[in-house]
Protein backbone atom coordinates (compact mmCIF):
# COMPACT_ATOMS: atom_id res chain seq x y z
CA UNK A 1 0.00 0.00 0.00
CA UNK A 2 3.17 2.57 0.73
CA UNK A 3 4.84 1.78 -2.51
CA UNK A 4 1.59 2.75 -4.27
CA UNK A 5 0.91 6.09 -2.49
CA UNK A 6 4.18 6.64 -3.69
CA UNK A 7 4.13 5.90 -7.21
CA UNK A 8 0.48 7.95 -7.26
CA UNK A 9 2.38 10.62 -5.67
CA UNK A 10 5.52 10.86 -7.65
CA UNK A 11 2.93 10.45 -10.73
CA UNK A 12 0.74 13.30 -9.21
CA UNK A 13 4.31 15.74 -9.01
CA UNK A 14 5.12 14.35 -12.48
CA UNK A 15 1.66 15.45 -14.19
CA UNK A 16 2.13 18.79 -12.12
CA UNK A 17 5.33 19.57 -13.41
CA UNK A 18 4.84 19.24 -17.12
CA UNK A 19 1.95 21.40 -16.60
CA UNK A 20 3.20 23.94 -15.12
CA UNK A 21 5.97 23.69 -18.19
CA UNK A 22 3.14 23.29 -20.77
CA UNK A 23 1.73 26.83 -19.69
CA UNK A 24 4.40 29.04 -20.01
CA UNK A 25 3.90 31.31 -22.70
CA UNK A 26 6.95 32.49 -23.66
CA UNK A 27 7.79 32.41 -27.36
CA UNK A 28 10.45 29.65 -28.41
CA UNK A 29 12.57 30.60 -31.14
CA UNK A 30 13.61 27.76 -32.92
CA UNK A 31 16.39 28.69 -35.09
CA UNK A 32 19.44 26.53 -35.66
CA UNK A 33 22.89 27.87 -36.50
CA UNK A 34 25.68 25.29 -37.49
CA UNK A 35 28.82 25.52 -38.78
CA UNK A 36 28.93 22.23 -41.06
CA UNK A 37 29.22 24.13 -44.07
CA UNK A 38 31.81 26.56 -42.62
CA UNK A 39 34.92 26.81 -44.75
CA UNK A 40 33.33 25.33 -48.13
CA UNK A 41 33.93 27.19 -50.84
CA UNK A 42 31.11 27.54 -53.83
CA UNK A 43 33.45 28.77 -56.44
CA UNK A 44 30.89 27.31 -58.97
CA UNK A 45 28.45 29.86 -58.02
CA UNK A 46 29.82 32.89 -59.95
CA UNK A 47 29.44 30.48 -63.29
CA UNK A 48 25.57 30.80 -63.00
CA UNK A 49 25.08 34.19 -61.16
CA UNK A 50 25.35 37.81 -61.62
CA UNK A 51 26.68 37.82 -57.96
CA UNK A 52 28.66 41.45 -56.99
CA UNK A 53 32.11 39.76 -55.16
CA UNK A 54 32.29 43.54 -54.14
CA UNK A 55 29.74 43.09 -52.02
CA UNK A 56 30.61 42.04 -48.06
CA UNK A 57 28.53 39.09 -48.35
CA UNK A 58 26.63 36.84 -50.07
CA UNK A 59 23.37 34.96 -48.71
CA UNK A 60 22.36 31.56 -50.37
CA UNK A 61 18.89 31.01 -49.33
CA UNK A 62 16.79 27.87 -50.08
CA UNK A 63 13.49 27.84 -50.33
CA UNK A 64 10.18 26.49 -52.28
CA UNK A 65 7.19 28.08 -53.28
CA UNK A 66 4.58 25.56 -50.81
CA UNK A 67 6.71 26.81 -47.66
CA UNK A 68 5.10 28.81 -45.47
CA UNK A 69 8.66 29.84 -43.34
CA UNK A 70 10.27 30.50 -46.66
CA UNK A 71 7.22 32.66 -47.56
CA UNK A 72 7.89 34.32 -44.51
CA UNK A 73 11.05 35.13 -44.96
CA UNK A 74 10.80 36.59 -48.29
CA UNK A 75 10.16 40.16 -46.64
CA UNK A 76 13.62 39.81 -44.67
CA UNK A 77 15.24 38.83 -47.79
CA UNK A 78 14.36 41.91 -49.58
CA UNK A 79 15.35 44.03 -46.90
CA UNK A 80 18.86 42.25 -47.15
CA UNK A 81 19.01 42.43 -50.62
CA UNK A 82 18.30 46.20 -50.32
CA UNK A 83 21.40 46.70 -48.19
CA UNK A 84 24.63 47.98 -49.00
CA UNK A 85 27.38 45.13 -48.92
CA UNK A 86 25.26 41.83 -49.24
CA UNK A 87 23.82 40.28 -52.42
CA UNK A 88 20.81 37.57 -52.25
CA UNK A 89 20.42 34.78 -54.08
CA UNK A 90 17.53 32.07 -54.18
CA UNK A 91 18.06 28.37 -54.90
CA UNK A 92 14.44 27.12 -55.57
CA UNK A 93 14.95 23.28 -54.11
CA UNK A 94 12.02 20.25 -54.57
CA UNK A 95 9.42 22.36 -56.57
CA UNK A 96 8.83 23.14 -60.25
CA UNK A 97 10.57 26.40 -61.86
CA UNK A 98 6.92 27.01 -62.96
CA UNK A 99 5.71 27.03 -59.31
CA UNK A 100 9.04 29.20 -58.34
CA UNK A 101 8.73 31.83 -60.96
CA UNK A 102 4.49 32.20 -59.46
CA UNK A 103 5.90 32.73 -56.27
CA UNK A 104 8.68 35.51 -57.31
CA UNK A 105 6.16 37.34 -58.67
CA UNK A 106 3.41 37.21 -56.42
CA UNK A 107 5.89 37.94 -53.38
CA UNK A 108 7.85 40.88 -55.98
CA UNK A 109 10.71 39.38 -55.49
CA UNK A 110 14.06 41.36 -56.90
CA UNK A 111 16.66 39.68 -55.64
CA UNK A 112 18.48 36.94 -58.03
CA UNK A 113 16.90 33.16 -57.91
CA UNK A 114 18.11 30.47 -59.37
CA UNK A 115 14.71 28.26 -60.70
CA UNK A 116 16.71 25.53 -62.70
CA UNK A 117 16.94 22.25 -61.24
CA UNK A 118 20.03 20.94 -62.65
CA UNK A 119 21.39 24.07 -61.85
CA UNK A 120 20.42 24.08 -57.96
CA UNK A 121 21.47 19.96 -57.71
CA UNK A 122 24.80 21.30 -59.16
CA UNK A 123 25.27 24.20 -56.31
CA UNK A 124 23.15 21.79 -53.66
CA UNK A 125 25.70 18.90 -54.28
CA UNK A 126 28.62 20.99 -53.09
CA UNK A 127 27.71 21.05 -48.91
CA UNK A 128 25.33 20.27 -46.07
CA UNK A 129 21.21 20.61 -45.80
CA UNK A 130 18.66 19.46 -44.24
CA UNK A 131 15.59 21.09 -45.12
CA UNK A 132 14.29 24.20 -45.88
CA UNK A 133 15.08 26.99 -45.40
CA UNK A 134 18.25 26.82 -45.12
CA UNK A 135 19.92 29.86 -45.17
CA UNK A 136 24.16 29.96 -45.65
CA UNK A 137 26.05 33.05 -45.39
CA UNK A 138 28.93 33.38 -47.79
CA UNK A 139 32.00 36.21 -47.78
CA UNK A 140 33.33 37.62 -50.83
CA UNK A 141 35.32 34.63 -51.79
CA UNK A 142 32.38 32.83 -51.46
CA UNK A 143 33.58 30.40 -48.37
CA UNK A 144 30.33 29.33 -46.04
CA UNK A 145 31.05 31.35 -42.95
CA UNK A 146 27.61 30.03 -41.29
CA UNK A 147 24.82 27.63 -42.13
CA UNK A 148 21.05 28.30 -40.67
CA UNK A 149 18.28 26.47 -40.15
CA UNK A 150 14.47 27.73 -40.61
CA UNK A 151 13.53 30.96 -41.04
CA UNK A 152 15.25 34.07 -40.80
CA UNK A 153 15.16 37.65 -39.82
CA UNK A 154 17.33 40.47 -41.16
CA UNK A 155 18.31 41.36 -38.20
CA UNK A 156 20.04 37.82 -37.95
CA UNK A 157 22.06 37.71 -40.32
CA UNK A 158 23.05 41.81 -39.84
CA UNK A 159 24.15 40.10 -36.28
CA UNK A 160 25.92 37.45 -37.80
CA UNK A 161 27.89 39.02 -40.37
CA UNK A 162 29.29 42.05 -37.90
Amino acid sequence: MFKRNIILLLLTLTIVIVLFNSTNNEEIEIINYSNVNDGVVLKDLTKISTINLNDQFVILNLWASWCIPCENEVSELKIISETKGYSVIGILVEDSAENGMEFIKKNKITYQNVLDSAISESILIQFIWSGIPTTLVLDNNLNIISTISGEITANQIFELTK
